[in-house]
């Protein structure tokens, strides 16, 4: 039975249309009747009732949907790590990364693993803080860098507690940190665990604007054009302010406040823990 045959199945129980399953795949339409036509000689059964130039999939067909599904599954899994064997790797980790961490400090971290952990192939997973949790104890990534920890039993390791600077425009440097919180517009980020904290302690100012952007790397860029100004960790912005793109004060009134970044695993491994102290070791 050639792989081929399944993909072209695949295809066209998903469309129950041959033209379009022959689209989908760059093969012709008689192509995929030729491959369909093969399977149903291997497998004894139509897969597809024919109604004029319509075709249904049929009882046997939605079953075997799901074999073949499962057969390409596991032989694509089965090319990838041989693959990654044959390029030296002796293990994979799958990492689940929130973007503020992954446009930050990430790129530190992979470089120092790589260094240490060349035969340990790692695979990066962009997800939201709110659902990394989730993802690391159903098995969909192994390890979890989050800006939350989860209600789930897993482990978490702090891996750094930062102030939030508040950052403004390079032209507006000669401002004060009180004065720009009470002209500028402040661009928040809801989802960011410290904003309730941020929120209480601007109670005090009489007046201030916000706008909601739930994206860090937007915010940023906002600021960068004027229009705006913002809260974020120290490592987030260390490095635009080290390139002076961008303008940042230690606020007294917000110290207390900090942004966590945590580890979260469900289980432990030498793999893990070799993980665990490179994060520890750019965090300091």
């Amino acid at each position: 039975m050639e792989t081929e045959w399944l993909r072209t199945f695949i295809v066209a129980a998903q469309t129950e249309n041959f033209r379009e399953a022959a689209e989908k795949r760059f093969i012709t339409q008689s192509t995929v009747t030729k491959h369909i036509q093969h399977l149903e000689r291997a497998l004894h059964t139509a897969l597809f009732d024919r109604q004029g130039k319509q075709v249904l999939l049929n009882r046997s067909g939605a079953y075997f949907y799901q074999q073949a599904q499962t057969m390409l599954t596991t032989l694509d899994e089965g090319l990838q790590n041989m693959e990654s064997f044959v390029q030296g790797y002796t293990a994979k980790l799958t990492i689940g990364v929130a973007p503020q961490i992954a446009n930050s400090t990430l790129p530190a971290i992979m470089k120092e693993f790589q260094r240490r952990q060349p035969t340990i192939q790692v695979v990066i997973e962009l997800l939201k803080s709110n659902e990394i949790g989730e993802a690391v104890y159903t098995g969909a990534v192994d390890i979890g860098l989050s800006k939350l920890t989860s209600t789930r039993e897993l482990q978490a390791v702090t891996l750094a507690q930062e102030p939030l600077h508040l950052i403004a425009p390079i032209a507006k440097k000669e401002r004060d940190a009180l004065t720009l919180l009470q002209q500028e517009t402040l661009l928040t980020h809801e989802y960011a665990p410290y904003w309730q904290e941020v929120q209480q302690v601007l109670q005090q100012f009489s007046s201030y604007q916000t706008m909601h952007i739930n994206q860090t790397e937007v915010i940023k860029n906002f600021v960068k054009h004027g229009l705006g100004i913002a809260f974020l960790p120290k490592s987030v912005v260390e490095a635009d302010y080290q390139q002076h793109l961008l303008q940042r004060y230690a606020v007294k009134e917000f110290a207390h406040i900090q942004s966590n970044t945590y580890m979260l695993t469900k289980y432990t491994s030498a793999d893990f823990e070799a993980f665990l102290e490179v994060c520890e070791a750019v965090y300091v």
